[in-house]
């Protein structure tokens, strides 16, 4: 919006479509998500928690752009009940529990 106002319409245009784009990757991720618990009867919005809290660190800080993340099917019961709450803690010079997550894990973070 700064850039449409200000005059530089191609950056707003591309900051638009990156916009867009990511709205179809949030998407994507979520319907993977509930494609890999439904295969293995999990309850989709808990398993996420699950995954959120042992794989991450540090609270989930809002503001979120909930109108985004509603259109990509990623409403905020998915993502609200982890604002402030704290993953595991990671042991310090330890690398190999960092963050290594298996594909499926990967995906389904990326729609945090």
């Amino acid at each position: 919006q700064r850039q449409k106002s200000g005059g530089d319409k191609r950056s707003a245009s591309l900051l638009h479509e990156i916009y867009v784009d990511e709205i179809t990757h949030v998407e994507a991720g979520v319907r993977w998500f509930k494609h890999i618990c439904k295969g293995r009867k999990l309850d989709p919005i808990p398993e996420f928690h699950r995954v959120v809290r042992d794989n991450f660190t540090g609270p989930l800080k809002p503001p979120f752009n909930t109108e985004a993340r509603h259109k990509a099917g990623f409403t905020q019961d998915w993502y609200v009940p982890l604002i402030g709450r704290h993953g595991k803690k990671v042991p310090k010079n330890n690398a190999s529990s960092k963050n290594h997550l298996s594909e499926e894990k990967k995906k389904a973070a990326a729609t945090a």
